[in-house]
């Protein structure tokens, strides 16, 4: 159940940044660069989301499926620091009132 609510958060998380990035990259740029504001966003989307897999599995590497579940903390901690990071990045970059 717990890991249930851990995917549940980060499918969460992911669709909620997933469509303000995009959004922000294109409207960013005039309207004949927008193709090229919308892959540089799904490259670094593929490129973190590929880096990310290999940080977590290389942090459980030769632990056996006993342990597997304890192996795995440090990447859970990992998303979660990045997740607090992009917080505070969206928080610092809001507009001035």
């Amino acid at each position: 159940m717990l890991l249930l609510s851990a995917y549940l958060l980060i499918g969460i998380g992911f669709g909620f940044a997933n469509a303000p990035l995009t959004n922000t990259a294109v409207s960013g740029l005039p309207h004949s660069r927008a193709g090229v504001a919308g892959a540089v966003t799904s490259t670094a989307r593929q490129l973190g989301s590929a880096l990310g897999i290999a940080v977590a599995g290389g942090l459980a590497t030769g632990a056996g499926p006993a342990h597997l579940a304890e192996a795995s903390r440090p990447g859970w901690f990992v998303v979660t620091g990045c997740g607090l990071f992009l917080l505070l990045v969206a928080w610092a970059a809001r507009p001035a009132e």
